[in-house]
């Protein structure tokens, strides 16, 4: 039989545990909202653009939109549904612009899908201009990243300007 004394001993220790339990829970949650960081908003507009033109490439079979103006016409056709999967919502001519040079996106087009040149470490979108000597670009496989003059010109030889 249990004592009334061992009862409030297990009571007490259960309550230390639960306490324990809800700080710790408490303290990873402040560790993981504190961890994260916000993407800035030309590498969001660019991933939503990379998603696109993947979302364009499968509706297709493969063949990469001509330009700008069909991928476009691409987001256009889809529903508020289909772009709110891709993560656009909103004005979608906004999303081909960048916000830290406030000019159009450029669209490298690959020859077609897969094609050598065009793999998934080529650029496929990037800024014109970008900002203080560095641009954003834009890969097939979604990831992006800003790059300083040097190496944007090792990765799109063609582009014009510094």
């Amino acid at each position: 039989m249990i004592s009334t004394e061992d009862a409030v001993v297990s009571r007490t220790s259960l309550r230390g545990f639960f306490v324990l339990w809800l700080l710790g829970c408490a303290a990873l949650a402040a560790g993981c909202k504190g961890g994260r960081q916000e993407v800035p908003q030309e590498e969001s507009r660019l991933t939503k653009l990379t998603r696109l033109y993947g979302r364009s490439l499968s509706k297709s079979r493969g063949t990469p939109p001509a330009d700008v103006a069909a991928l476009k016409q691409f987001a256009t056709s889809l529903g508020a549904e289909d772009l709110k999967g891709i993560g656009i919502e909103g004005d979608v001519d906004q999303l081909f612009v960048s916000p830290r040079d406030s000019e159009p996106y450029v669209y490298r087009r690959p020859a077609k899908a897969g094609m050598p040149g065009m793999g998934p470490e080529a650029v496929l979108f990037y800024e014109k201009t970008g900002k203080d000597g560095k641009r954003f670009v834009a890969y097939p496989s979604g990831k992006t990243e800003q790059v300083d003059a040097a190496k944007f010109k090792e990765l799109v030889p063609e582009a014009a300007g510094p």
